[in-house]
């Protein structure tokens, strides 16, 4: 049984007990009294404009050189001679090259640095994204999007650790939220930036263009990334004893690892959250693929589309600050995550319903699909550091996502694998939302750890 209040803890546990739950609470309500204090600082000196802004660049610049080869694609085949078929299968080959480093990245992340395994990982990536100006042939294509997603895979992994270390569980949500907003809003540049460069310059300047900023951020990396509190000089004193002592006390909290941190990858909660993240990541790689040929098929015109279907990816930003601001606020994740999951898979339902010749419906539905989708993102990259000890958390973190990834190899085949069968993506979204419902039903047996006084 928790005390919720100071005169149940005397009833039922000693003095000391009474002391921990103090800070405990604490803890928990100064979260946004935090924030705002913290916003008055310079921000240089401010960590939730220095730690989370540049990793928020940062991973930015990563989804960017993930995803601009698709609007490279009919230049490529063009002058390369590849078949679709084979691009489909190059295209794939990274999510296979981005489950390998996943574990390792993530071990390697909380015993050592995320700071220096990002930097790493960053320079090498930038490179191999440079390097796709020089493809000439498929096998070199391949080689390319494998060896890209080797690199990009630790990052998310690594960064959700480094946030691990530099915000409390009161703002962990928050804190994740604004790191991966990168991802929707990378999405709703990409596609212009690399438009204009490929009408101006070709496909090969498109891939050189938009590698460079990554090998640049890597000394903004270098000059502004600490890799914990207590060694940050640039931390105001008062901020940096109260966070240092705020994270000790929840490191505290956390059970002792028992036996070799391997066992970590049986842990159930981890396996439940590995399975929930395939079905999800299932529905959301096949709709992120193929949401711009489901708008095409309504009749819209290119250049429509191309605008249109930005505006799921600005919903989903904003879905994804209001749910992170009630999971911190109510200091829950579990069920934040589960709700945003099914209601995501409630709309794509709905979407294929509505997708009988209504553009309207079918947008605002799959508009609602992705919003809510992306509105899961806080409260689920906060739970493995919350139910795991910090020394394993990477390990954790580094299977959820590489299963979550795995689904990405399968959603986007089955969506046109159903096209080409079936004549349209009906199927396909329900599917998808099936997953999404089903996503939600594995994760239900979780167990959010809580603290004990």
């Amino acid at each position: 049984m928790h005390p919720r209040s100071e005169a149940e803890a005397r009833l039922l546990y000693p003095a000391t007990a009474v002391a921990n739950l103090r800070q405990k609470n604490a803890l928990t309500r100064g979260g946004d009294n935090v924030v705002a204090a913290t916003a008055k600082l310079a921000p240089h000196r401010n960590r939730w404009v220095r730690i989370l802004g540049v990793a928020f660049v940062m991973y930015v610049l990563s989804y960017i050189d993930r995803t601009n080869i698709a609007m490279a694609i009919p230049a490529m085949r063009t002058e390369l001679g590849i078949s679709a078929s084979a691009i489909g299968f190059a295209t794939g080959m990274f999510f296979w090259g981005y489950i390998i480093l996943q574990i390792p990245a993530g071990r390697l992340a909380s015993v050592w640095s995320a700071k220096w395994v990002i930097l790493g990982l960053l320079l090498f990536w930038s490179l191999v994204s440079f390097s796709t100006a020089f493809v000439r042939s498929e096998n070199q294509l391949i080689a390319n999007r494998f060896i890209l997603g080797l690199f990009e895979g630790g990052v998310l992994t690594c960064t959700i650790v480094l946030i691990r270390k530099w915000f409390t569980r009161a703002e962990r949500a928050r804190a994740n939220t604004m790191f991966l907003i990168s991802i929707p809003s990378a999405s709703v540049v990409a596609n212009p930036i690399s438009g204009v460069v490929l009408a101006h310059f070709g496909w090969q300047m498109m891939f050189i263009v938009e590698a460079l900023p990554g090998l640049v951020w890597a000394l903004v990396w270098i000059w502004a990334i600490t890799e914990e509190p207590r060694n940050a000089k640039w931390l105001d004193p008062d901020e940096k004893a109260r966070l240092v002592s705020a994270l000790d006390a929840e490191a505290a909290e956390s059970a002792p690892v028992q036996g070799h941190w391997i066992k970590t990858l049986w842990h159930p909660a981890v396996i439940l959250l590995a399975l929930y993240n395939f079905a999800a990541l299932m529905a959301e790689w096949g709709v992120t693929f193929w949401l711009p040929t489901v708008l095409k098929e309504t009749g819209l015109s290119i250049t429509a589309v191309g605008f249109l279907s930005a505006v799921p990816y600005a919903a989903g930003a904003l879905m994804m600050i209001l749910v992170a601001f009630s999971s911190d606020r109510l200091q829950e994740r579990k069920w934040h995550m589960i709700g945003a999951t099914a209601l995501s898979g409630v709309f794509l339902l709905l979407a294929q319903l509505a997708g009988h010749g209504s553009t309207i419906g079918i947008l605002i539905f799959l508009t609602l699909a992705v919003a809510a989708f992306f509105g899961r993102f806080g409260p689920f990259w906060s739970l493995p550091t919350e139910v795991l000890p910090p020394a394993v958390a990477g390990v954790g973190i580094g299977l959820v996502n590489g299963a979550g990834n795995l689904g990405g190899t399968v959603g986007p085949y089955f969506f046109g694998s159903v096209r080409e069968w079936t004549g349209s993506f009906t199927l396909a979204l329900t599917v998808g939302g099936i997953s999404l419902i089903i996503g939600s039903l594995i994760a239900m047996p979780i167990r959010q750890r809580q603290a004990t006084p």
